[in-house]
């Protein structure tokens, strides 16, 4: 009996240390330092730089997959109408990790607008969303646990992307040659789901609830995609939104509207949208908000004169980025990289 109490003793003590080391790395960890460094990027790079802005900046949060971190440029929208935003998506993101992204960024933000695009609502897992049940609230507690993978960058080599309030420049271009009427067809993957699980609800009614209480309003949109919208999809989004109270806007059925030019508006044949896709959606956007909130626009306020700094650095990439990603970049920096090791592994022998 006495050793049974001594190895659960042995076992709360070293849970206790356990917790305790955890709690410390989190407060040495200075994610905010790694991402000016460019050693967090790609996913967790938008949840870190969010944290960076100034206190009560922020208007309008945009969240989704990947078809909303193309979609939305903050930069623009202040340039078209004076709002302030934030791209708060990430690739393949899930809706339990939505929530906690809303949460870290209201955090020293009172947005008035959250805008949400429909793609990821429709994705679903049994397996990886339910394990997400247990690791986001644990993650957004404790942030060792969410950048323990940073060494990777230390070995390798630090990112490439310049993230301008969430927003990353990409002016590759791969036309769109399918068909005009691709909402009337079926999507080319079958796996692609057309309703909504009962756990996307849930997750995006702890998001509402979070939000109503913050006077936070929800628009859910559906960018331009034939890779990823059709007809059906469209009205499950439409239908959802109407269910849930919020307003949803359809941009597939306004390609004329937003001006949408398929030989040059995406990277990657219908897809996603390039930049110069990437400004129309945006502009629509802004009109929308223009015509259906109380934004200020914030032009000309003193307190703001880093959007327009920011501005300058903005269009002086945009044309350093003719027809280019940074995924082009990174394969240059990888090849010279690779390059310099062989000469200093050359010169070594040589000594």
């Amino acid at each position: 009996m006495q050793q049974k109490t001594k190895n659960i003793l042995k076992i709360i003590l070293f849970c206790s240390i356990f917790l305790v080391l955890l709690l410390i790395f989190s407060l040495m960890m200075k994610p905010q330092k790694w991402f000016d460094e460019k050693l967090i990027q790609n996913r967790d790079a938008r949840y870190v730089q969010m944290t960076e802005q100034p206190e009560n900046t922020i208007d309008v949060l945009n969240i989704g997959d990947s078809l909303a971190t193309c979609t939305f440029s903050p930069v623009d929208l202040w340039r078209q109408q004076g709002y302030t935003g934030f791209n708060i998506g990430a690739d393949g993101l899930r809706m339990a990790e939505s929530y906690y992204y809303i949460l870290n960024a209201c955090k020293n933000q009172k947005p008035k607008v959250l805008l949400i695009e429909s793609l990821y609502l429709f994705r679903y897992s049994l397996g990886e969303d339910t394990q997400m049940l247990l690791s986001q609230p644990i993650y957004y507690r404790v942030p060792f646990l969410k950048y323990h993978n940073i060494w990777k960058a230390l070995v390798e080599m630090p990112g490439v992307m310049i993230y301008h309030r969430g927003y990353t420049i990409n002016d590759h271009v791969w036309s769109y040659d399918g068909p005009d009427n691709y909402l009337d067809l079926e999507l080319e993957d079958k796996s692609q789901r057309m309703t909504f699980s009962w756990l996307n609800r849930m997750w995006f009614n702890r998001i509402k609830k979070f939000c109503d209480e913050r006077g936070i309003k929800i628009i859910v949109y559906s960018t331009v995609s034939p890779i990823n919208y059709n007809r059906k999809r469209i009205e499950a989004a439409e239908e959802f939104a109407r269910e849930e109270g919020v307003d949803y806007i359809d941009l597939n059925q306004r390609i004329d509207e937003v001006g949408i030019d398929w030989t040059r508006d995406t990277n990657d044949a219908g897809d996603h949208m390039n930049y110069h896709g990437c400004m129309k959606v945006t502009a629509y956007l802004g009109e929308y908000l223009k015509e259906h909130t109380d934004l200020v626009d914030h032009r000309g306020d003193e307190a703001y004169r880093d959007w327009d700094e920011e501005l300058v650095a903005f269009d002086q990439l945009v044309k350093d980025m003719d027809r280019i990603s940074f995924a082009d970049i990174y394969r240059q920096k990888k090849k010279y990289m690779k390059e310099l090791k062989k000469r200093e592994k050359e010169s070594k022998k040589r000594k």
